[in-house]
C-alpha cells in the first residue's frame, strides 16, 4: 500500500527547509508555504500525466533511478552553494520528462497564480524537482514498484493530487493547455528564454499554434451555449428533453430526464468507476445505469463536481457514449467530452 504522494513530499517540507528553498530562489518568505504547496502538487499532476502512457512511465522510471540514492539526505546541503545549480539540474529533469512546451505553460501558470516573477518560480520548481524525485524512488524501493506499478501509483492518485492544489490553480492549469501539451510531439520543442522580458516563451511557430489552440478553446464552448439560447428562446421556453454540449469529438446528446419504462440497473464494471476525457482529466464517477424496455443499458448516470468543486451535479448520457480503453496501467472508462461541456449540460432529474 503506498502512501498519499503529496503528503510524503510534504513531510520532508518543514518550516525551516521552507524558508531556505525560498530564500535560495529569491522569493519573499512570506510566500513560500503558499508557492510550494502550490508547486508540488502542479509538478505531480503533470508527472501523472506523463506516467499515462506506456513510453513515459518508462522514461519516469528511467529518470527516478538516475537520481543518487542519498537525494533525500543530502537535499538540505545541495541548497547552500549549489542551489543554481540544482535548480538548473531539477528543472532538466523535468523538461527531459514533461517536454520543453509543456514545461513552459506550467512555469507560466504557476507564475500567474503566485503572482511573482518567471525567473524565481522556476528556481523554486527546479529545487524542489529533486526532492519529488528522491521521494517517488523512497516509494518505489520500499514497495518494490517496477515501472508500471510506479506509473500506477501516481495516475491511481490524479484525484488526490489535484484535490491538494490550492483553489483556482487545477482549472488553471486545464485552462493553459498544459495536459494537451504534456506527451504531444510538440511538447519536446524547448522554450525559447527571453532575456529581454525575464520569461521563457515558445519559438514563433509555436506561439501562433498555442494562440489558435486557445481562441478555440474558449470561443467555442462560448458559440455553442449561444447556439443553446438561441434554441430555448426560440421555443418560447419551452422544456427540452436533451441538449448539446461542446466536446472532443461528435456532440453529445444529454439526458435531462429518463422515460417512465426506463429502470435502474446493476454492472460491477461500471458502477462507482471513474470517467475520463481524451487527455486524461477526470470527468466524474458513473452512479447508476439506466436500461431500456428492450433490456439493454441505454444511458449511465455520471456524478460530476460543479464549478470550483461547490456541490455535485448527475448528468446522464447515452451508454454508447462511454468507451472503454485498456492502458499499460490498468482499464479506464472514457467520455470524450471536456469538463466545460459537463458544466453546460443539464442536470438530470431523478
Amino acid at each position: 500500500m503506498t502512501d498519499n504522494i503529496v503528503a510524503s513530499v510534504s513531510r520532508f517540507l518543514t518550516p525551516e527547509l521552507i524558508g531556505k528553498l525560498t530564500s535560495a530562489a529569491n522569493l519573499d518568505r512570506n510566500i513560500g508555504q503558499r508557492a510550494t504547496t502550490a508547486i508540488v502538487p502542479a509538478i505531480l499532476s503533470g508527472l501523472a500525466s506523463v506516467a499515462g502512457t506506456p513510453a513515459g512511465s518508462r522514461q519516469l522510471v528511467d529518470v527516478v533511478a538516475q537520481q543518487p540514492t542519498d537525494m533525500l539526505g543530502n537535499f538540505v546541503n545541495s541548497l547552500t552553494g549549489s542551489a543554481p545549480q540544482t535548480a538548473a539540474k531539477g528543472m532538466d529533469v523535468l523538461s527531459t520528462l514533461l517536454g520543453g512546451g509543456a514545461l513552459g505553460l506550467l512555469t507560466s501558470a504557476l507564475s500567474k497564480f503566485l503572482a511573482v516573477g518567471e525567473t524565481p518560480t522556476r528556481s523554486l520548481m527546479g529545487l524542489l524537482t529533486p526532492l519529488i524525485m528522491g521521494v517517488l524512488g523512497q516509494q518505489q524501493k520500499a514497495t518494490g514498484l517496477d515501472a508500471n506499478g510506479l506509473a500506477r501509483m501516481l495516475t491511481q492518485q490524479k484525484e488526490e493530487i489535484t484535490n491538494a492544489m490550492p483553489s483556482g490553480l487545477s482549472s488553471l492549469l486545464e485552462s493553459s493547455g498544459l495536459y494537451q501539451r504534456v506527451g504531444s510531439p510538440s511538447a519536446t520543442k524547448p522554450p525559447v528564454y527571453d532575456t529581454a522580458r525575464g520569461s521563457s516563451a515558445q519559438p514563433m511557430a509555436g506561439n501562433g499554434a498555442a494562440r489558435g489552440a486557445t481562441w478555440a478553446y474558449w470561443v467555442l464552448p462560448l458559440l455553442a451555449l449561444a447556439g443553446l439560447l438561441w434554441y430555448l428562446l426560440d421555443r418560447g421556453g419551452e422544456p427540452v428533453r436533451t441538449t448539446n454540449a461542446p466536446s472532443l469529438a461528435a456532440p453529445i446528446s444529454f439526458l435531462a430526464k429518463a422515460p417512465n419504462d426506463w429502470v435502474s440497473a446493476s454492472d460491477s464494471d461500471y458502477i462507482n468507476q471513474p470517467v475520463y476525457n481524451r487527455p486524461g482529466e477526470s470527468l466524474g464517477t458513473i452512479k447508476e445505469l439506466l436500461k431500456g424496455p428492450d433490456g439493454k443499458i441505454a444511458a449511465a448516470v455520471i456524478s460530476v463536481s460543479r464549478v470550483l468543486g461547490i456541490g455535485e451535479k448527475d448528468v446522464a448520457v447515452p451508454f454508447s457514449a462511454l468507451k472503454t480503453e485498456q492502458l499499460a496501467t490498468g482499464r479506464r472508462i472514457v467520455f470524450d467530452v471536456t469538463k466545460d461541456a459537463l458544466q453546460l449540460a443539464p442536470a438530470f432529474q431523478h
